[in-house]
């Protein structure tokens, strides 16, 4: 061992011990409770002791063992001691020592990195000094939201873990093939095809129900005005179809169309913004050549959504004194994420089978039809191909119809499941978007 490592994790085993018996300290502070038991110089104590236990441990093991269950011991003495005397049978101060002392060890015996421990540390304080913030979000939840969040979790960790993420083809399905071919159908060509990748298919399903959790659970942190927006933006990031798809559910639902459309053109602002992350280090002049472009859409969907933010309808409502009871259905509805992911999932087979007829002859046809399934893949191709294959001018113009294609399938998505009005001021605001990203031709 390192002379000079030793005492540097004891320093910072200590001053672990502290920042944790700091916080307990000030918590009884108020009522005098255990302050003179238990505090800053205590859990110095006891995290300083079990990095000595830990460093123990690889050169005493049963030295460790008898430190370990002496101080096990002398942690249920105390319960039993404290709990009697102040008639509290609150064991979080005792749970707080057991952690302390586990850090301990993590440090003496450094199974884990220094930066875990640390964060670990950070949890547990955060933790300990949220005990009235904690409750009154406990005592908020009721039966309805708890369902929620346990359906959520079936959907995104125990289901979606454990799909193949495999493509399955036509080919994989035993005897059609054959079947096909005895009709005088050859679909050979097609037999590599991707049809359906079972995982991929239920992530959608999770990723908007999930932008659906997380916007309810904002809502009811910082209020409905705010919390679906900041929603939309962190959606907007991972699928800004799927987001607007959640959106257009939501406004189905409820009232509020104007703060969802707000949301929904936020969450396109952000896939934007991404342009200039996949176009960057593939083709820096292509990125130079299209900023005009990218900027006027970008401007126009910040005055778009700021228009409709401006407008929503919660600012002149006042919130109601007592919560109405809500429905599992009114924080995430399944059946509708499930329709979208098929419809979705239809598209896309339909345009790779486009793809596959038209084949490389038409780059605006090829990259349309590829749009409806996404952006990034078509970006990344005509990046690569800019003033190389194609004209720098010819690359834009291709940007902005598959742009314009993509904007207008989310339109679509949105009269298929949406409300009426929802899905035509948010028509009428991709026509906009696209309008503006045309100006930008003039300054190419």
């Amino acid at each position: 061992m390192n002379p000079i490592d030793l005492p540097f994790r004891l320093l910072i085993s200590l001053i672990i011990g502290a920042v944790i018996g700091l916080e307990r300290e000030t918590y009884h502070l108020p009522t005098k409770n255990r302050l003179s038991s238990v505090g800053l110089r205590t859990f110095s104590l006891i995290s300083t002791l079990g990095t000595l236990a830990g460093i123990m441990y690889a050169q005493n093991l049963p030295l460790f063992i008898f430190v370990s269950a002496v101080f096990g011991l002398l942690v249920i003495a105390y319960y039993v001691l404290q709990s009697s005397i102040t008639k509290d049978v609150g064991i979080t101060t005792e749970i707080g020592m057991l952690f302390t002392y586990v850090i301990g060890i993590f440090i003496g015996t450094q199974i884990l990195p220094m930066q875990l421990i640390l964060a670990i540390v950070i949890v547990l304080v955060l933790v300990l000094s949220r005990k009235e913030e904690i409750r009154g979000i406990i005592v908020g939840i009721n039966r309805e939201e708890f369902h929620a969040f346990v359906s959520y979790a079936l959907i995104a960790l125990v289901i979606l873990p454990f799909l193949p993420n495999t493509p399955f083809t036509i080919q994989n399905i035993p005897g059609v093939l054959p079947f096909l071919k005895s009709y005088g159908i050859d679909l050979h060509q097609f037999a590599s095809m991707e049809i359906l990748n079972p995982f991929r298919l239920w992530f959608i399903v999770a990723l908007i129900t999930g932008i659906d959790m997380a916007g309810y659970t904002l809502e009811r942190i910082i209020g409905k005005k705010h919390g679906r927006l900041v929603a939309s933006l962190i959606g907007g990031f991972i699928s800004s179809t799927s987001t607007t798809q959640s959106l257009a559910l939501e406004s189905k639902r409820g009232k509020g169309i104007n703060r969802l459309l707000a949301s929904a053109i936020f969450a396109n602002l952000t896939s934007f913004l991404q342009v200039f992350i996949l176009i960057a280090p593939l083709n820096g002049t292509f990125l130079v050549q299209s900023t005009p472009t990218l900027m006027c859409m970008i401007l126009a969907a910040l005055g778009l959504g700021f228009f409709f933010f401006t407008r929503s309808e919660e600012s002149k409502e006042k919130e109601p004194k007592k919560r109405k009871p809500i429905l599992e259905s009114e924080i995430f509805a399944l059946t509708p994420a499930l329709r979208f992911a098929l419809i979705f999932v239809t598209i896309r087979l339909i345009s790779k089978i486009a793809l596959f007829a038209f084949g490389n002859t038409g780059l605006y046809i090829t990259s349309v039809l590829a749009s409806f399934t996404g952006l990034d893949a078509v970006l990344i191709n005509v990046a690569e191909f800019a003033g190389k294959t194609i004209s720098y001018q010819t690359a834009i113009i291709t940007l902005i119809l598959v742009n314009a294609t993509n904007l207008l399938s989310k339109a679509f998505f949105s009269y298929l499941q949406g409300s009426r009005i929802f899905a035509i001021r948010f028509l009428l605001s991709m026509l906009v978007i696209i309008a503006a990203s045309m100006i930008g031709l003039l300054f190419v």
